[in-house]
């Protein structure tokens, strides 16, 4: 049920990523079962979750309460791409290759041989973590201390989630019903909009204001994102500012659903707002948006359009059975491993060391507005994120990992391709750190040279990684 923000500390929250409800069934007999929350069988249309249940499970059985989500979720709403899956009864190997999905576990109903519906959620938990349930494409999720609500919700508004999960640690299973131990809290973003057109209150007088047709842009060009009620003073004074648009043609560039469009008086898109919304409904509509005003010219920021995830530019689907391409590195984003990873080892801490918690919850949420970075960057900020990222990581590893950074004087602003650097150490750690038992060291140098500046980057154990940048 959704709710307002718990608070307190019988509290933990979590992201609430979007994909499609599952509980998944493993028998003694070694037979796995997946439901939807409507009870529909996907267990053939996930054949790849099979082996990863049935190693983790005890003789007796499981049965495990979560989400199945496409992967790399947590960059970007991706229902889409999650349909493109789910619409296959059988994948074939390449299009599981292809569209990755992942099974995030958040609950546990059945624990060899015994129900645990009745324990706390506490207790449920405990059990749930004790599966050892880490690694892809099966994950437990990573609910932290509701006192971190505030910065919980800034990461699901970065990450375009909808909203947070909060449980309350003594709240008992309840299957098939509401529950006031378990909420589901709205993330509220406030984006800015132009009006691109309206609906009248009455079709025969066409200067009436009913509802704003909005628009954001998406490079250069203005996408429908939604329509919005205004309140009948609001109508008047748009009514005024409003200029009709001759001749009559939509200032869209994509379609405009034809409910919203079958009385629309389309406008200039001159008049810029903003509006509160929670979320987006198919990637490309504003989910309950609600007017707050119109803005002046100059308050507005480049930063704040509203942007959907998918919008009616998006390419389109990829044929139905290629090999992957290799994805460019520019396009690489943060890993959803390293994710729970990160938000796994940050709730660890806070029982044990709750200030360098709070710090590494901070360099996340700065790690990952670096990963979301769009246009140019500089070799200071790249910097900055492979800090950040590092000191997750140094937290996860421990002494397995030790850093070596040199850099020269001068080269902050000498321009490099969003994540590039952080790539090549992401690839490093993964590749010649993580699969040694005893470590090793990494090691970052960037330093002038006659051409401008060379970065390097090397685990101790795999081929170099260098990087030539014009100053």
């Amino acid at each position: 049920m959704s709710g307002d923000p718990p608070r307190g500390a019988d509290w933990v929250v979590e992201v609430a990523w979007t994909g499609h409800r599952c509980i998944a069934y493993v028998h003694p007999g070694g037979r796995v079962r997946l439901l939807s929350g409507a009870d529909n069988s996907m267990t053939a249309a996930y054949p790849e979750l099979a082996e990863p249940l049935l190693r983790r499970s005890p003789p007796g059985g499981m049965v495990l309460d979560g989400t199945l989500v496409a992967r790399g979720e947590e960059h970007a709403v991706r229902p889409r791409l999650l349909k493109r899956r789910s619409a296959r009864y059988r994948p074939t190997e390449a299009t599981i290759r292809r569209i990755p999905v992942d099974f995030q576990v958040a609950d546990l109903l059945w624990l060899d041989g015994r129900s645990t519906v009745e324990l706390p959620y506490a207790d449920r938990r405990a059990l749930l973590d004790g599966l050892g349930l880490a690694s892809p494409p099966v994950w437990t999720t990573s609910p932290l201390p509701a006192t971190e609500l505030e910065t919980m919700l800034a990461i699901a508004e970065q990450k375009g989630a909808d909203g947070l999960h909060a449980r309350h640690l003594r709240g008992r299973y309840h299957p098939g019903a509401r529950s006031r131990f378990w909420v589901r809290v709205p993330v509220k973003r406030t984006r800015q909009v132009l009006v691109g057109g309206w609906t009248p209150a009455d079709p025969r007088r066409p200067e009436t204001v009913a509802a704003l047709l909005l628009g954001g842009l998406v490079d250069g060009d203005l996408h429908y994102v939604g329509r919005v009620g205004v309140s009948v003073e609001q109508r008047r004074q748009l009514a005024a500012q409003l200029t009709p648009r001759e001749p009559a043609a939509s200032p869209f560039a994509g379609p405009v659903p034809p409910d919203a469009a079958r009385h629309a008086v389309w406008a200039e898109p001159e008049l810029a707002g903003l509006v509160e919304f929670t979320g987006w409904i198919g990637g490309a509509r504003m989910r309950r948006p609600l007017w707050r005003g119109l803005l002046a010219p100059d308050a507005l920021r480049a930063d704040r359009w509203a942007r959907p995830p998918e919008s009616a530019a998006a390419p389109p689907p990829p044929p139905p059975e290629p090999e992957p391409a290799p994805q460019p590195v520019e396009a690489r984003r943060l890993e959803q491993h390293f994710v729970y990873n990160a938000l796994n080892t940050i709730g660890a801490l806070i029982r044990t060391d709750p200030g360098r918690a709070r710090e590494l919850l901070n360099d996340f949420a700065d790690l990952s507005r670096a990963a979301d970075q769009t246009g140019p960057s500089t070799l200071g900020r790249e910097l900055a994120a492979v800090h950040e990222y590092l000191r997750l990581e140094q937290a996860r590893f421990g002494r397995r990992l030790r850093v070596a950074v040199e850099v020269g004087p001068g080269l902050d602003a000498v321009p490099v391709t969003p994540l590039q650097v952080l790539t090549a150490v992401r690839d490093a750690v993964q590749r010649d750190i993580e699969p040694r038992p005893e470590g090793g060291v990494l090691t970052v140098t960037a330093l002038p040279t006659a051409a401008g500046c060379e970065v390097r980057v090397t685990g101790g154990a795999g081929r170099p990684y260098a990087l030539v940048l014009p100053h």
